[in-house]
């Protein structure tokens, strides 16, 4: 089935979660209609502009890297790369992490599948599992039943980015909870916290009153966004500042990747303040 045009409009802008383009977006890409071929290192870089994500513990590094990037016009990773550590990409992923997310997230993986088969804490295992893990676990989760299976299972899958577990009969009693679920990831600022929670929650058949999950943002990462925000509208505007050194000469083609992370930014944390009229920003030439 072809796409209507907003659709395809919105393709770059999946992150912020719009069904419509705003009048703004509406303006970048007439912004883009002027820029012609775009480099192939151009098309990286947006692409990684909308891969960002507020409640990413590397959010303020993120946007730094892709700050750098259009300031040199290329890249300094291979974006393929991105996420390679992340547990989905294998159970010795977390070998290449050098944070220890990953080795932890890895271990309430390994914990929570020994439950899921019943299989008792002390059982002999050969990963280093620390036992304290086992009983923090297995304490919350409580009594056995199918839905805490079923939703360990759910849990499971997003933690792994299998989404295999049928959900349409756990969304029907479960719904807040899946949701919570759904939104559990080790690369959130409040891991591991969320995923205690979370686990809690199936525990108790009930979902956490004061979970933190993806898509949400704390007091410092809204300080970190309106920062940056101000500090690319202002670039935007012909205005100097530190992260306008960094992105060098107004071109054309910055503009445009300026002005598709400022306004991401924006959306990605909710700020009230306006984009710039991109067409009082310079004239339309490279």
């Amino acid at each position: 089935m072809d796409k209507r045009p907003e659709e395809i409009l919105l393709e770059p802008w999946a992150n912020i979660g719009f069904e419509h383009p705003d009048s703004e977006i509406v303006e970048i890409y007439q912004l883009e209609q002027h820029l012609g071929t775009v480099p192939q290192v151009a098309e990286d870089i947006r692409n990684l502009i909308t891969r960002l994500e507020i409640c990413h513990f590397k959010f303020e590094r993120h946007v730094l890297r892709i700050i750098g990037s259009i300031g040199r016009m290329e890249l300094d990773l291979d974006p393929e790369s991105i996420g390679s550590a992340h547990p989905k990409c294998g159970e010795n992923a977390w070998q290449a992490d050098r944070t220890g997310r990953s080795r932890k997230g890895q271990e309430y993986i390994w914990v929570l599948q020994k439950w899921v088969r019943g299989e008792q804490s002390t059982e002999e295992d050969h990963r280093s599992i620390p036992e304290k893990l086992f009983e923090e676990v297995y304490n919350s989760l409580g009594e056995r039943d199918k839905h805490k299976e079923a939703l360990v299972s759910a849990l499971l899958d997003r933690l792994l980015w299998n989404f295999e577990t049928e959900r349409n009969t756990l969304i029907e009693e479960f719904e807040t909870l899946i949701y919570q679920i759904d939104r559990t990831d080790i690369c959130h600022y409040a891991f591991p916290e969320n995923i205690k929670k979370t686990i809690e929650a199936i525990g108790e058949l009930s979902p956490s009153p004061d979970f933190e999950g993806c898509g949400s943002s704390n007091e410092d990462h809204q300080k970190i966004a309106l920062s940056y925000f101000m500090d690319l509208t202002a670039w935007l505007q012909g205005e100097i500042n530190e992260n306008g050194r960094t992105l060098g000469e107004r071109t054309l083609l910055k503009r445009w990747l300026v002005a598709c992370l400022a306004k991401t930014i924006k959306e990605l944390v909710g700020l009230e303040k306006s984009m710039p009229e991109l067409s009082d920003s310079g004239n339309l030439s490279n």
